[in-house]
């Protein structure tokens, strides 16, 4: 998650990032009733629950890294090396903290207990909330984990960035970017650096969001940092996705379709035999990329007006990310012992998590020392009090 100032928002990326973090919502309240494993379940999976989140699945998170690439060049500016880096340590590493030690243990507490691992209040399990790692252990970052994916790829791939400012930085790329623009197709080699890492780091990788041994998901959200910071700075190549928009979804269709029908369907025996296969990894890397171009492409195209629900959306999606899975797991908690259909439980999960989170965010925003917790800005008191009433 990468904050930028309002002089430099704008309205495409910040509708981009406001429809990622609420379909990561539904997405996180779908967790529960899907046979996939979630830290709380309910007995009953949803059979077209889980078939539509296979498809987002493809580009939920390559979405959200590639609008914090394009956040994070936007945050630097002209700022000095030194001052983006305090601001990215109070932003990220603060919240990630405050996450690991008051959001995310109620997650823990409502999973040991779902599974019968602990008896005992809330209270009773403070003691052992911190004691050893997860999932052996208690402590953990569990949704958290892209705040440390993000603070550590920025602080490493800081360089890059700025030289992708540089004038040297800027010529170069303007000259890549009108290259890309006038072959369109060459915009469709982005997919094989993804591929690439997929065969070369996949056999090695594990502890997945675990940072320690991930090196698959490491690479993968480098990569996508970088896309997202060079295809945002370049005016040439979002025309150039723009134009390509309704061939990107074409291609996203045709080749999640063809993934569905020969590896999702079992047509070629089970998904864990055919991971690691070249036509598999290729054309995982084509549909990705496919939907992400039509989803840019789309949004640059429309989504550019300015609004006061997007600007109120726009500082409430960072608070949402952080709340909305611990109000997610106790929903789901309580529900899971209830008679009703799955189907709506799931629907009662996702209103009642955004409704939860959304009352918890209107008390955060309004107590000034809780803002730098969740990743907000505090507020000016100077400018209101400047302001006519009529002004306010």
């Amino acid at each position: 998650m990468t904050v930028t100032s309002p002089a430099d928002r704008r309205a495409d990326i910040d509708w981009l990032r406001v429809c990622a973090f609420a379909l990561l919502i539904l997405y996180h309240a779908g967790m529960a009733y899907t046979s996939w494993s979630w830290h709380v379940k309910d007995p009953q999976p949803v059979e077209w629950l889980e078939t539509a989140m296979r498809f987002v699945n493809r580009w939920r998170m390559p979405l959200v890294f590639i609008v914090s690439g394009a956040a994070i060049l936007l945050a630097l500016g002209r700022r000095t090396p030194g001052a983006f880096v305090r601001d990215r340590l109070q932003r990220l590493l603060l919240p990630l903290a405050f996450g690991m030690l008051v959001i995310v243990p109620p997650q823990v507490y409502l999973e040991r207990a779902q599974r019968g691992q602990f008896e005992g209040s809330f209270l009773d399990f403070l003691p052992q909330a911190f004691t050893g790692a997860y999932p052996a252990g208690n402590m953990s970052w569990h949704h958290l984990w892209f705040l440390a994916y993000v603070l550590i790829l920025t602080l490493v791939l800081l360089p890059l960035f700025l030289w992708l400012r540089s004038p040297s930085g800027v010529a170069r790329l303007d000259r890549l970017s009108h290259w890309a623009a006038r072959h369109g197709a060459s915009l469709w080699l982005l997919a094989l650096p993804p591929a690439a890492a997929q065969i070369w780091l996949g056999p090695i990788s594990s502890n997945r969001n675990g940072l320690v041994g991930d090196w698959l998901g490491l690479a993968m959200a480098a990569l996508l940092l970088l896309y997202g910071a060079v295809l945002f700075r370049s005016p040439v190549l979002l025309q150039a996705l723009m134009r390509q928009r309704w061939a990107a979804l074409g291609i996203g269709i045709a080749a999640y379709a063809a993934l569905y029908t020969v590896f999702f369907s079992g047509l070629l025996g089970p998904m864990s035999a055919n991971a690691q296969r070249l036509d598999f990894i290729l054309l995982s890397a084509v549909n990705g990329l496919a939907w992400l171009y039509a989803i840019i492409g789309f949004f640059t195209r429309h989504m550019t007006r300015r609004s006061t629900l997007l600007a109120y959306a726009t500082e409430a999606v960072y608070p949402f990310y952080i709340l909305h899975q611990t109000v997610t797991v106790i929903v789901v908690y309580h529900l899971a012992t209830v008679a009703l259909p799955s189907d709506l439980k799931f629907f009662l999960t996702a209103g009642a998590a955004f409704l939860g989170t959304w009352l918890l965010y209107e008390g955060i925003r309004r107590v000034d020392l809780l803002r730098p917790l969740f990743g907000l800005k505090m507020r000016d008191h100077s400018r209101r009090l400047r302001l006519a009433p009529s002004e306010r």
